[in-house]
């Protein structure tokens, strides 16, 4: 069942961008599809407790696309549709494990504004608010609660990169604005990201 959901909601999003790039194929508008990595990991915060964190790697795979503003090529709207991994790794409280990994599976929907400058070079600089859901997750104790973690999360891509070519190279920070904990502690996401697209 929750494969099931999952396929579906990847299928919605690359059938947009299907929709949007016959829609506005005229008009500069540029789609494609991206692969990268997320370094990420999780700020808690709970009164006194310190708690120390550290980052774990995960997949980013998304759909991107750029919607220009105006007649320059410069100023775009840029909608993208992840599924990534976050998470962290922080010590057991108990003592008991050790150092627990989580990873977290999201859907994130990101809505850039984006600067492009050049044409077959160039670079890109790009920032704006993202919307996220959690689908799942694990960590390594096995004792993983999806109802520990709020669904919804928003937050902030912020970033740069080049382009050669169809290839975007690009680097970029998420900074989660809400908190995801559905329990007494405070906890934000965090990440640092680097992905590849291809542009058609």
């Amino acid at each position: 069942m929750k494969n099931t959901i999952k396929l579906k909601i990847i299928g919605l999003g690359i059938f947009s961008m299907m929709v949007f790039n016959q829609a506005f194929a005229q008009d500069g508008t540029k789609v494609g599809i991206r692969a990268g990595v997320l370094v990420s990991r999780q700020d808690y915060n709970s009164g006194n407790l310190d708690i120390n964190t550290k980052s774990k790697l995960g997949l980013d795979l998304g759909l991107v696309a750029d919607f220009p503003i105006g007649t320059g090529e410069v100023l775009y709207i840029s909608p993208e549709f992840h599924w990534l991994q976050k998470g962290g790794k922080l010590e057991d409280l108990n003592g008991t494990v050790g150092e627990i990994t989580s990873t977290l599976n999201y859907i994130e929907v990101p809505l850039l504004l984006k600067l492009r400058f050049g044409d077959q070079v160039g670079f890109m600089l790009f920032a704006g608010p993202s919307f996220g859901y959690l689908l799942d997750g694990k960590n390594s104790s096995n004792d993983f609660d999806v109802d520990f973690y709020k669904r919804i999360e928003i937050g902030v891509h912020a970033g740069g990169g080049i382009a050669i070519g169809p290839l975007e190279i690009d680097l970029r920070y998420i900074y989660g604005v809400s908190n995801v904990s559905d329990s007494e502690f405070d906890i934000k996401n965090r990440g640092l990201g680097a992905g590849v697209s291809l542009i058609f």
